[in-house]
């Protein structure tokens, strides 16, 4: 079974619109939108029962590191297209 690394190595060679069957082939079974809500469900209840209601401090830090990397993702396609500007003003002699 090829590890993650190996996958995420070959999804970015693929098309957008082939990566769903690809991640499937390489999960070696489909999951129903049910199962998923089942599996997140699960997922939840246990989580608040290992975290949440033992007064631990991990859902703050998830929370602020989770809301971190969201707002940059969110952000970065604006950064770097000013990024880009800056460059291409920097190499006509202009200024930003």
């Amino acid at each position: 079974m090829p590890t993650l690394a190996q996958l995420s190595k070959e999804l970015t060679k693929l098309k957008l619109k082939e990566v769903p069957t690809h991640v499937q082939k390489f999960a070696g079974q489909h999951w129903t939108p049910a199962q998923l809500q089942g599996r997140f469900m699960n997922w939840l209840h246990n989580y608040k029962i290992q975290n949440i209601d033992t007064g631990s401090s991990k859902p703050l830090v998830d929370l602020v590191s989770y809301g971190f990397v969201f707002s940059y993702a969110l952000s970065w396609p604006r950064e770097y297209a000013h990024y880009k500007h800056e460059q291409e003003a920097k190499l006509k002699g202009g200024h930003h």
